[in-house]
């Protein structure tokens, strides 16, 4: 049996929803018979946020999601398992791809519907980093030369949906990625 579930619009709902869930007194009994899903979602500025995905279903499940109209870009890195996303008729953008761990991606599917399947009995753990394109003028200076997409996005408003599979995630990135998953700190300490 495939377990079918329909996320909100609103991405700030869809996070007060799962804080209910973890917070749900029938949780457990729920859990034995769904498998285990968490999401903590971490505001860090205007314009940058965090999400850690991590979730193991004892049930193939399908994830229907609709995104906002925002012009959001997403960076997500898996770091166990993946998802295969279905993506019907949007112009740009593969009607059914794979995400898998190992990988990085970034995306732009502003107004889009999407169906995320997980396999039953898989770990998926995910980092995601929610940001406007604006950020990217806070890294002038920083580095001699921005990547050529990270470079056009920063001079050129987004037009089009994308999702642009990246290359493996390199050592040092994985780093940064166990620093954000095993931050020993805080509240204000941990956000920043």
């Amino acid at each position: 049996m495939t377990i079918r579930l329909t996320g909100t619009e609103d991405f700030g709902e869809f996070c007060q929803d799962v804080q209910l869930f973890n917070d749900y007194e029938g949780k457990e009994q729920l859990s034995s018979w769904f498998g285990k899903y968490s999401f903590r979602w971490t505001g860090l500025r205007h314009n940058l946020g965090l999400g850690i995905h991590n979730n193991e279903y004892s049930q193939p499940v399908i994830f229907e999601q609709k995104h906002d109209d925002s012009p959001l870009l997403t960076s997500k890195f898996f770091l166990s398992s993946g998802v295969r996303t279905v993506t019907p008729n949007v112009p740009g953008v593969s009607d059914d791809y794979e995400e898998v761990a190992g990988y990085n991606y970034l995306f732009c599917l502003p107004d889009v519907q999407e169906f995320e399947h997980f396999n039953a009995n898989k770990r998926t753990e995910c980092i995601s980093i929610y940001w406007y394109p604006d950020l990217l003028d806070s890294f002038q200076g920083s580095f001699e030369q921005l990547p050529t997409l990270l470079e056009q996005l920063r001079e050129n408003p987004i037009k089009e949906r994308f999702h642009q599979p990246l290359e493996a995630t390199t050592p040092a990135m994985w780093l940064v990625l166990k620093q954000i998953l095993q931050c020993p700190f805080r509240e204000k300490l941990r956000q920043m």
